[in-house]
């Protein structure tokens, strides 16, 4: 299909002439015939006629007798009853005055259906919508007749979508190129991180520039504006175009109306629209330094532009080389994702997912809230599509005056932007949808409306809308003041792309105050009046002695009001902006004096981090308490924590409102702690260019810590964590970090996504929706049993979606990763939760949860996980059943009085205690056990790599306790399993027993031995369990990349002894398949004397046989049936039917099917009775 002519869609769409816009734009051909046929469906009679056709689909206008557009249901009814005529089809329902259209088709995926909707009402700008149509025509002219997807269309497509991936990577890798050439040439800065910056910040306001001279918005139309202004300098001399040139366009063109601009910046930037909106205020760097750029730096950048094509259409381009905003957001997240560690690019069907997930149904619960207090609920709508086809006057105005203004959306780890981006359009839908009604129901209050509070009219309305909802509802925080810069940007560039003409540009919004650079994860809340004050007067702060915090937070937020609607051109923007910093200033050091006594009275220190010269390492830390200069230095931006102080900056939004309405965010996923590929970025700009591994990081850092400044700076580096850590351990606001299990504390790392859930939830509203995408450990992990307390008991949770990065969703992250798309709504109790786990495409999400997943329960979460509430990874209803009816056994990690016990251990650390090992074995060296050398009933799975003499390893596992001969857990047999697996390899629970006499490193889980009621015979019993596929099964519905002790102290394990008939034949079997070499000699025989080994099954009250070969399984057939019925018997002692029992079986993909053949045809005969 050819490029859409767009202004003509625009047309055709806003006078309802579909067959046009089909035939003429789209491609399509005329229809068979014109004929209007009928359809009667419940009560209703309805009408449709071919718009047009295209291979074996049509296109159909649709009308009801009731002038109305119909239900969701009533219009599946329809497309089902037309499927018996045409079955591929599109659907346009329209109403009777044709002022509202509803664009309706299925998808299919073999025998299921997926509706897909889109809403256009005549008045409604359409440049969202026509982006709709542009990728809906090339999904229908992809059909063949028969509706299928031609092989030649289908590779085209891929061939397509490879383009549109190619031309992003190759646009950032030419930029980052780019980039760091341009970085270099930059004079005037000697600090390598602030010339990294400044270098950004010209490169963006460069970007917006050119985005706009494409579309011919500058000087006449100029299209080559910056090259040939470039040209001109040169001919007025050698490297002025920084100095003279740029400056007059940054400080006078765009920061003031044409009249207010100097008459020599006229002369020098020619016909430039006023913008400003911050992006034009001289920035802190060039307040800070004497700032040149080289004319060689413009050459090369200007250049690279030139080999792209610009546009700033939301419509998608064709070209490969087509560069639009979302392009450029993309380019904007890998910037700066590679410098905020942890941070990842978001797929927009993530944002717009979570977008609809919370800003829909904030309108939908503020529209059904009634009008005045104490009066019946409003009507209520089951969703945003069907509050937009029965909209009326009063809800549509009750939308535009009072309900969309009023929303607070936050992203509080903002990034690039893509967030507030996405919801931005989310609700450009719904304002567009209400102005395009209105417009056509309730004209007169309309017009009124947009002139008195949108300062506007319908000419200019979707810049308007853009305008209000950047303004008026979109809020950000990000570490890195970068970031936030350029998440601005986003939104600026997302706005200008309204404008058609160049006189449809406005001044930008003023958001200086709505996206804010700091800490947000440490910061006060909230901060009594009285507790200011007092500081205050201790503090001798500049502010009168008479006017209090409460009158300090009025002035504030009257001057930011004043600032952010500022319309039109204020003789010093600047000047108003500075009276806010001025504010924020002076309270500064008194919300740092109240932080800094609240680490005080947490017992926090600070640790300053030493250098032994010596030994040429780091040395022990200095402990001293915590300064008001190490939270916040007001005499360096860049130094302390950077505290964000919500209470302060929000204090409308916290205090008066209650908090945000939605939070939508994808905070970083890092562990709290030093980073050596951080450091070494920071210091050496090659290096993420060069280096991929830790070892080759930690190799550059003792190379560069040679350097005594950036030894210094290491140490510094390291100072600022460990006080963090232990502020956020024993902060209040944080106290769902961990939880008591069992009796006992959890305790892990400080993980900066769990600070962000909790946080998170403690911005919104009672009542706010939170979006967020982050580690699925939060809804399986020992760690975060605090968070799914508050998540289940204190808010409900409107879904789970759990991906795995197979296909890489996710760049830069492994793809066994598993992360989940997780909804809530703050307030309440969760009763059920619609969920899906394992998905590995995006666009599965548009089909959640009603076509993909299932329902859980809050109370099926407790029956299995009664204590930390774990969500079991559920994927068809034979899950639910399996797990519940598992559950008539005790948890392996339950103390059951009379039976034998799991006591899991950890003997060595690989690297912590890597002097230890050896790379050669010795007469008195005991092997290291590894994850990779053992697996299911074989200690021989792999070769060892290291040995440790026994004399060190025993003093290393006896600690402090005295060595006197006695019997260690090393000199007896032991259960073990990886520690290290995954819930998609071939199996996930690897287990087998390993030999006396040896040691194991923390690639394993061990048993504990002494002191724990566990025979040798028991031992055995449970290896075969932990082997078979029923538990397995079990436990791969719970686990991500980790099997930590907690996950298997979880499974339901039937506690069988010698007592129990079940338990000798298992037994029998696994003693045949693990002692199959002399090691195991002393394990045949101690249970052969228990409970008789003989291969006849006889009693064990007939004499015992000693261990030989040929009482073992060595042969892999022969071990294979022994598997085989293995699995056969537990299958049948955990009661599975053989429906239950397949299902099971086909949730390992990866094993070869004989085997499983083999496991379900044992299962039968020990049901028959013919395996005993």
């Amino acid at each position: 299909m050819s490029k859409l002519n767009v202004n003509r869609v625009r047309d055709l769409l806003q006078e309802f002439a579909f067959q046009d816009l089909f035939v003429e734009e789209l491609g399509w051909n005329n229809p068979g015939t014109r004929r209007a046929e009928s359809l009667t469906v419940g009560d209703e009679n309805f009408t449709y006629r071919g718009v047009a056709i295209l291979g074996g689909i049509e296109a159909f206008e649709v009308k009801g007798a009731s002038g109305v557009i119909p239900s969701r249901a009533t219009q599946l009814a329809i497309s089902k009853e037309i499927a018996k005529v045409r079955f591929e089809h599109v659907l346009i329902f329209v109403d009777e005055k044709r002022t509202q259209s509803v664009w309706f088709w299925v998808k299919r995926d073999g025998n299921k259906r997926f509706p897909r909707e889109h809403h256009f009402f005549k008045g409604q700008p359409g440049d969202l919508f026509i982006s709709k149509i542009a990728s809906m025509s090339v999904d229908l002219s992809e059909l063949d007749d028969s509706g299928q997807l031609p092989l030649l269309e289908a590779a085209k497509k891929v061939q397509r979508a490879l383009d549109i991936e190619r031309v992003i990577k190759k646009f950032f890798k030419d930029y980052d190129d780019q980039r760091v050439e341009f970085t270099k040439l930059i004079k005037g800065i000697p600090d390598d991180k602030d010339r990294r910056w400044y270098a950004s910040v010209l490169l963006n306001r460069l970007m917006f520039i050119y985005f706009l001279q494409r579309k011919f918005f500058i000087d006449g139309g100029d299209e080559l504006y910056l090259e040939n202004k470039l040209r001109q300098s040169k001919s007025r001399g050698l490297n002025r175009f920084y100095g003279e040139f740029l400056q007059a366009l940054f400080f006078e063109a765009f920061a003031k109306p044409e009249e207010k601009r100097t008459k020599e910046a006229r002369q020098l930037t020619g016909k430039v629209k006023y913008l400003n909106g911050g992006l034009f205020l001289p920035h802190r760097l060039e307040q800070r330094y004497q700032i040149a750029v080289p004319d060689e730096a413009f050459d090369e950048l200007f250049k690279l532009f030139g080999r792209y094509s610009w546009n700033l259409n939301d419509v998608p381009g064709e070209s490969d080389d087509d560069i639009n905003p979302d392009v450029l957001g993309y380019i904007f997240e890998k910037y700066i994702n590679q410098k905020e560690f942890g941070a990842y690019y978001t797929r927009p069907e993530i944002t717009e997912y979570l977008c609809e997930q919370t800003i829909y149904k904030l309108i939908l619960d503020r529209t059904s809230e009634p009008d005045v207090e104490g009066l019946p609920q409003g009507r209520t709508y089951e969703s945003v599509p069907e509050l937009l086809v029965r909209l009326d006057k009063q809800t549509a105005r009750k939308l535009l005056h009072d309900i969309l203004p009023d929303l607070t959306i936050l992203d509080p780890a903002v990034g690039s932007g893509a967030f507030l981006v996405a919801a931005l359009k989310t609700l450009i839908t719904v304002y567009s949808a209400v102005i395009g009604w209105l417009k056509f129901h309730d004209d007169a209050w309309l017009d009124e409306h947009l002139r008195t509070k949108m300062k506007t009219d319908l000419t200019r309305v979707q810049y308007a809308i853009k305008k209000a909802i950047i303004t008026d509802n979109l809020y950000g925080v990000d570490l890195m003041e970068e970031a936030t810069e350029i998440a601005k940007l986003r939104l600026f560039m997302t706005l200008v792309a309204s404008a058609h003409t160049v006189d449809d540009l406005e001044p930008l919004p003023n958001i200086d105050f709505n996206i804010l650079a700091g800490n947000s994860l440490i910061g006060l809340m909230r901060v009594e009046d009285a507790e200011f004050e007092a500081k205050q007067i201790k503090q001798a702060s500049l502010f009168a002695p008479t006017k209090t915090y409460r009158q300090i937070l009025d002035e504030r937020n009257r001057k930011v009001d004043q600032y952010r609607h500022a319309s039109g051109y204020v003789d010093d923007l600047a000047f108003m902006r500075d009276g806010v910093q001025e504010i924020e200033q002076e309270a500064r050091p008194i919300l740092a004096a109240l932080l800094e006594q609240r680490f005080s009275d947490l017992g926090v220190k600070f640790e300053q981090a030493t250098w032994d010269e010596k030994k040429w390492e780091e040395g022990k830390p200095i402990k001293r308490a915590v300064t008001v200069e190490d939270i916040d230095n007001p005499t360096d931006p860049d130094e302390g924590l950077k505290p964000f102080h919500w209470g302060f900056e929000f204090d409308r939004i916290l205090h008066l409102r209650g908090g945000f309405d939605a939070i939508i965010t994808n905070p970083p996923w890092e562990t709290l702690k030093p980073i050596s590929r951080e450091f070494c970025y920071e210091h050496s700009p090659e290096a993420n260019r060069r280096l991929s591994t830790a070892k080759e990081f930690d190799a550059l850092l003792k190379q560069l810590l040679r350097d005594d400044e950036i030894r210094a700076s290491y140490l510094k580096y390291l100072s600022g964590f460990p006080h963090q850590s232990s502020y956020f351990r024993a902060a209040s606001e944080y106290s769902n970090q961990s939880a008591v299990v069992g009796g006992k504390k959890t305790g892990t790392d400080v993980n900066l996504y769990k600070l962000f859930v909790e946080r998170s939830y403690r911005l919104l509203r009672k009542g706010g929706l939170c979006g967020i995408v982050i580690p699925s450990g939060i809804y399986s992990d020992l760690g975060t049993t605090g968070l799914r307390r508050l998540l289940f008991t204190q808010s409900k949770v409107t879904g789970i979606f759990c991906f795995e990065n197979r296909k890489e969703i996710f760049e830069g992250v492994h793809r066994s990763f598993k992360f989940v798309v997780l909804s809530y709504q703050k307030g309440g109790e969760t009763d059920a939760f619609p969920a899906a786990f394992m998905r590995l495409d995006v666009s599965d999400l548009s089909r959640f949860p009603e076509s993909i997943g299932m329902t859980i329960t809050l109370d099926t979460v407790k029956s299995l996980s009664p204590e930390t509430l774990s969500v079991v990874e559920f994927q068809h209803p034979l899950d639910a059943k399996i797990a519940a009816d598992m559950l008539r056994f005790p948890m392996l990690g339950d103390e059951v009085e009379g039976a034998w016990q799991l006591k899991l251990t950890r003997e060595f650390d690989m690297t912590n205690d890597a002097a230890l090992f050896e790379s050669s074995p010795s007469s008195d060296k005991r092997i290291l056990y590894e994850g990779k050398m053992i697996w299911h009933f074989t200690h021989q799975y792999a070769d060892a790599r290291y040995w440790v003499k026994e004399s060190i390893g025993r003093k290393s596992v006896l600690g402090r306790t005295q060595d006197t001969g006695q019997l260690l857990d090393y000199q007896r047999y032991r259960f073990a399993h990886r520690s290290i697996t995954g819930n998609t390899n071939e199996r996930t629970m690897v287990c087998s027993i390993l030999p006396k006499n040896v040691f194991y490193g923390h690639s394993l889980n061990a048993s504990k031995r002494n002191g724990v009621a566990l025979s040798d015979s028991e031992l055995l019993f449970l290896d075969a369990l932990m082997s078979s596929f029923v538990v397995d099964y079990s436990l791969r519905q719970r686990v991500a990349t980790q099997l930590t002790m907690f996950f298997v102290y979880q499974l339901p394990v039937p506690r069988l002894t010698k007592k129990d008939s079940a338990f000798a034949p298992i037994v029998r079997r696994a003693a045949r398949l693990v002692c199959t070499t002399p090691d195991f000699a002393d394990l045949w025989n101690e249970v052969d004397a228990d409970i008789g080994l003989q291969p006849n099954n006889s009693s064990p009250k007939l004499k015992a046989t000693p261990w030989n070969v040929s009482l073992v399984a060595t042969a892999s057939h022969d071990r294979a049936i022994l598997r085989a019925e293995l699995d056969g018997l537990v299958a049948c002692l955990y009661e599975l039917t053989e429906e239950e029992f397949r299902h099971v079986l086909s949730t390992f993909p990866l094993v070869d099917p004989a085997v499983k053949d083999a496991a379900l045809a044992a299962f039968r005969s020990v049901q028959a009775g013919r395996i005993q």
